[in-house]
């Protein structure tokens, strides 16, 4: 027995079995180290390609609102009403615009990546896409007329064999202006000369293409002089039509606003009704009222590329009228470029040129004025003895708009001026044009009688109404906005 156990505790030789054991071990980790260490770079590699790819695949998007949708219509040739493909790059199933095919970055070749794109309208919408575009929005019914101001932009960037795709929901705003002049707020006083020449005044609801110059050629459907909210005043207790109309209380005054009568007939184009008796070229018109402009100009507000001129009446210049002017708008040697300024000093100093766009690239005006209960601050007065000339929207919130240039200051596109105890004034002496649309939205119910939305006193007022300068003000790029994307 003590020569077994003997033998069993002998621990002679065990050294080599385990040294063998610790070397096969160590061999595997060894490998296994090796073997992470080749695929390591390779998933950094992935990560790094697959990031690259998103980041063109971003650049796509970036490429496309900036070339292509900003400024284009989209029924136009250029985006839905081109040459439309289905399924391929489309995704099967989907009807799209082939924007661009492995395109690559400017200046860049193939092997820094490409991308392409497609857009398409919000008729084929997958469920997701629908979880995007919400479902409150009603879908359009065809695949080349956009109705609702929604596409669908898709994104795919490739680099070294990866590649991301982004979706992108793109929304545009959107008005249903139906007169040369808007009154869609909850006051709608006006006030006018008697015209101190023939052909002074006119606010004309015909449509008006851009380079008309003594009559209208446009095709879209006669529009109304002046269009009011419907409804009835809280202090006058008349309707917002009756109102309007009473500023326009003689013959003269009737006969430079210009629309659709309710009584035209081919023998009988022209009203020529006393105020309060069906006219038709001041009438109520639901299209605009303070919900749809609110929604339109918050949309505006919150585009990430619009900036804002702010007027304060803190350091404002003196007016002999009355009014203080936190800011002014001077006409400069060149027409598409004015000079803004207020009376400040130091960091709240506002001095800046601005350029008021051109008909190929029109551009937004955006004044944030302030409240002022007396309504005797004007935001911005316009002034200056050379000719303005802008394309695009002006926009005046919480603040006034008054012209008082001697020289000629005409707007292509649409001026907003919108808020509480707000008004648009055409001062004595001044000369303006609008071509496209003025709106002047009031929204608190209570400011005093006296102040008008609408005061015409100028040497000459003509505020025609155009769908195409309309349209090209809508077109803008600051008007477009991505409201909900996913990465695929």
């Amino acid at each position: 027995m003590s020569r077994w156990w003997k033998v069993l505790r002998d621990e002679r030789g065990v050294a080599l079995p385990l040294a063998m054991i610790l070397l096969m071990i160590l061999t595997m980790l060894t490998l296994a180290f090796m073997s992470l260490g080749t695929v390591e770079p390779q998933i950094s590699k992935n990560l790094s390609d697959g990031a690259r790819a998103r980041q063109l695949a971003e650049s796509g998007v970036e490429w496309a609102m900036s070339s292509q949708v900003g400024n284009n219509d989209f029924n136009g040739t250029t985006l839905l009403g081109g040459t439309m493909t289905t399924n391929g790059s489309c995704g099967t199933g989907n009807t799209c615009r082939v924007l661009a095919t492995s395109q690559t970055l400017p200046g860049l070749t193939s092997t820094q990546g490409t991308f392409t794109v497609t857009l398409r309208n919000d008729l084929n919408t997958k469920p997701a896409d629908q979880q995007l575009i919400g479902t409150t929005v009603t879908r359009d019914s065809s695949t080349t007329v956009d109705s609702n101001g929604v596409l669908i932009l898709t994104s795919t960037g490739t680099f070294n064999g990866a590649s991301r795709t982004i979706t992108a929901v793109i929304q545009r705003g959107n008005l249903n202006i139906n007169a040369a002049v808007s009154l869609p707020g909850v006051q709608t006083d006006t006030f006018s000369n008697d015209p101190p020449c023939s052909g002074c005044y006119s606010i004309d609801g015909h449509d008006w293409n851009i380079a008309d110059t003594s009559s209208a050629t446009g095709t879209a459907a006669t529009k109304l002089g002046i269009a009011t909210y419907t409804g009835t005043e809280t202090l006058t207790g008349l309707s917002y039509e009756a109102n309007a109309e009473s500023g326009f209380d003689d013959s003269q005054k009737r006969g430079y606003v210009q629309g659709a009568d309710v009584n035209d007939t081919a023998t009988n184009p022209s009203d020529t009704d006393a105020a309060g008796t069906g006219r038709r070229t001041i009438a109520a018109d639901s299209s605009l009222n303070p919900t749809v402009m609110q929604t339109f100009l918050s949309n505006l507000a919150s585009n990430p590329s619009t900036q804002f001129l702010n007027s304060t009446q803190a350091c404002a210049y003196p007016s002999g009228s009355g009014q203080p002017q936190g800011l002014q708008m001077a006409a400069t040697a060149t027409a598409n470029v004015v000079n803004i300024s207020n009376n400040c000093t130091g960091a709240s100093q506002v001095n800046q040129n601005v350029n008021l766009g051109t008909s190929t690239s029109p551009a937004m005006v955006y004044v944030k004025g302030e409240y002022d209960p007396s309504s005797n601050f004007t935001g911005m007065a316009v002034t200056g003895s050379q000719p303005i000339t802008g394309y695009g929207i002006l926009v005046m919130e919480e603040a006034d708009l008054s012209f008082f240039q001697t020289s000629q200051f005409t707007w292509y596109g649409i001026v907003i001026v919108t808020g509480r105890n707000i008004g648009v004034g055409f001062r004595s002496g001044s000369n303006t044009t609008i071509r496209g649309a003025l709106i002047a939205n009031e929204t608190n119910p209570g400011e005093a009688g006296g102040y008008f939305e609408f005061l015409n006193q100028a040497a000459t007022l003509k505020i025609q109404s155009s769908k195409q300068a309309i349209d090209l003000a809508l077109r803008g790029l600051y008007n477009t906005r991505i409201s909900a994307y996913r990465e695929n």
